[in-house]
C-alpha cells in the first residue's frame, strides 16, 4: 500500500498514518494487523529572537549582562541555519573582544576574538552567518557586514563561569545543525585586556531555521 502524502508549504509537525486489516469473510487476520508510518514535514521553518538590553563591555572581565540570553520557543524539526546579529558595538581597541555562543544543547561557537586590531568602533552593526563570504580582518579596520566566525587569538580563549570551558567551534554549522532550537541561547562578551571598554547598545538578536 503506497500512501503519497500532497506537497504544501505549511509549517507543521510530523504526522502519522496507519493502516489496520479488520477480519473478513473467508480470512482472519494475524498479527500484527496494523503498520504506522510517519510523513516528515519538508518545509522550512524560520523562528527569530531579540534581547535589545544594553551588554557593557568593561575595562577587562565579564560584560553586563553576563550572559545575555534569548529564549526560543515554538521551533518545530531540528536546525539548519543559525545568523547572529550584533547590534551597536563599540569599543576602543576591538581586539579585547570575545565573544561566544552557546545554544541550548551546549554547543558552543567562539563568534569573534582578537579580531580588528585598534581600529575604535562606534556602533557598528556585525551578522555573524556560516554563509558569508569572509571573516572579520585581524589587523585593519572592521566595518559593519555579515562575516564568518573569526577567532585570531589562541586556540585556549578562556571565558569564566559561568560559561562552559572550551574548547570552542568556529563553525555555525557544525555545531548546531542537527540540534533542537528551543531553549536558552546565551552570549558570552569577554573583554581579556585592560584598559579599553565599550559596548553592544541594541543587543543582540538571531534567526533560525529549522526542518
Amino acid at each position: 500500500v503506497i500512501i503519497d502524502p500532497n506537497t504544501d508549504t505549511d509549517i507543521e509537525p510530523d504526522e502519522t498514518v496507519q493502516l489496520t486489516v479488520s477480519n473478513g469473510t473467508g480470512y482472519t487476520v494475524g498479527t500484527p494487523n496494523s503498520a504506522t508510518g510517519t510523513i516528515e514535514n519538508d518545509d522550512v521553518q524560520t523562528t527569530t529572537g531579540s534581547n535589545s538590553a544594553n551588554i557593557v563591555i568593561p575595562s577587562g572581565g565579564p560584560a553586563n549582562p553576563y550572559p545575555s540570553d534569548i529564549t526560543i520557543s515554538g521551533a518545530l524539526g531540528t536546525i539548519t541555519s543559525v545568523v547572529v546579529n550584533i547590534t551597536g558595538l563599540s569599543h576602543i581597541y576591538p581586539d579585547d573582544i570575545d565573544m561566544l555562543l552557546v545554544g541550548p544543547t551546549g554547543a558552543r561557537v567562539l563568534l569573534m576574538s582578537d579580531a580588528g586590531d585598534e581600529g575604535e568602533l562606534t556602533n557598528v552593526n556585525l551578522t555573524f552567518d556560516q554563509n558569508a563570504g569572509s571573516i572579520l580582518p585581524d589587523t585593519t579596520q572592521i566595518v559593519a557586514g555579515t562575516y564568518r566566525p573569526s577567532n585570531f587569538g589562541p586556540i585556549s580563549d578562556t571565558f569564566p563561569t559561568p560559561a562552559p570551558a572550551g574548547p570552542y567551534g568556529n563553525n555555525l554549522d557544525t555545531a548546531f545543525d542537527g540540534t533542537t532550537a528551543n531553549g536558552n541561547w546565551s552570549l558570552y562578551v569577554f573583554d581579556d585586556i585592560i584598559p579599553d571598554a565599550g559596548s553592544i547598545a541594541g543587543g543582540w538578536a538571531l534567526t533560525i531555521q529549522t526542518v
